[in-house]
């Protein structure tokens, strides 16, 4: 596997090492569904399919394991990870609360060139309704979500979310949306989140902003993953 090129957020072009091709791989098998939430990585068959050594895969597969998507087994191997309702709900119990204070920096912060941006990935995300978009939404997704984070002029703030997030908008998606009865209305539904997002971002008031942010999304969980989160107990100053 030859090493390559990625353009990052900046726009800047940053050369790719062998072990994150592998990952990017790896990444894109699990949110195109061919290796499922329980699956085991068989070392052997990818270190073959991908023409590296088993070492290097390894390093592929410990940076999905810090990004959450892998889970190691002691003398067991590595599976895909899974995440449960309460899973879901722990981790909107942080992400809410800290992509809150995001929000307000960057709706003060907001040009018109960034809510073009923002509006564009949107327009893009409404307009993936096959399966074999489902990663091209991911990508739309993650995008939006880090161009506030980078708007809002944190990095703690942005590293902290990358962390946190990163699994989230992975596991979110795969598998439920495989032309299944339903699907269509889901998918709506997260596009409707996002425009409602970027509606409070577009007020240029912080705290408005918020506070259409955190009722969005507390009502999308609630309603498509089942949880019970509440805004009120989740950002004080909303």
């Amino acid at each position: 596997m030859e090493d390559s090129w990625t353009r990052r957020d900046g726009g800047v072009l940053r050369p790719q090492t062998t072990p994150q091709l592998a990952a990017q791989t790896l990444r894109t098998a699990i949110i195109s569904g061919e290796l499922k939430p329980g699956d085991r990585i068989l070392e052997q068959k990818w270190s073959t399919r991908l023409g590296i050594g088993q070492p290097t895969l390894r390093e592929a597969m410990f940076e999905l394991e810090h990004q959450g998507l892998l889970r190691k087994q002691p003398q067991r191997g590595t599976y895909v990870a899974q995440l449960s309702p309460q899973d879901y709900q722990q981790i909107q119990e942080v992400r809410i609360p800290l992509e809150a204070i995001a929000i307000g920096r960057a709706a003060e912060q907001l040009t018109n060139e960034q809510e073009r941006k923002l509006a564009k990935l949107v327009r893009e995300m409404r307009g993936t309704d096959a399966k074999d978009d489902v990663k091209h939404f991911h990508d739309c997704d993650v995008l939006f979500h880090r161009t506030i984070w980078e708007i809002a002029g944190n990095p703690y703030l942005a590293e902290m979310l990358e962390t946190i997030t990163f699994r989230l908008f992975v596991f979110s998606i795969v598998g439920r949306w495989d032309n299944k009865p339903g699907s269509a209305g889901e998918r709506a539904a997260a596009v409707k989140q996002h425009e409602n997002i970027l509606r409070g971002l577009r007020t240029k008031d912080g705290v408005q902003a918020q506070q259409i942010f955190l009722e969005s999304t507390v009502n999308y969980w609630n309603k498509q993953y089942g949880l019970t989160l509440k805004a009120e107990h989740l950002f004080a100053k909303a």
